[in-house]
């Protein structure tokens, strides 16, 4: 699965912008998803080994921010969009589950 990076070019932007309710959301859920998943960290997607390796800021698509904040490699290498509510953390990261 590519992935992409989705930007906006502010240097034409005249005057002070000021988010509207999607942006703040969207830096709400990712501030609360880095306190809670580091990159790096070792973590249980539906009980499966794997690795917080991005977060996700995607604004548009099917896999956007809000819903699907974080980034993880599985521990057999494929990449997978994730709610919170899906990953906890793994509590002894030498013993996986199978």
């Amino acid at each position: 699965m590519p992935l992409t990076i989705a930007y906006s070019n502010a240097a034409n932007a005249l005057g002070r912008r000021y988010p509207d309710g999607q942006t703040l959301m969207r830096r709400r859920t990712l501030r609360q998803t880095a306190k809670q998943f580091k990159v790096g960290t070792e973590v249980l997607m539906d009980n499966k080994p794997a690795t917080v390796i991005a977060y996700n800021i995607a604004e548009f698509g099917r896999w956007i921010s809000t819903s699907h904040p974080v980034l993880v490699r599985l521990h057999t290498g494929q990449l997978q969009y994730c709610r919170l509510s899906d990953l906890q953390i793994a509590e002894n990261p030498s013993m996986h589950a199978h």
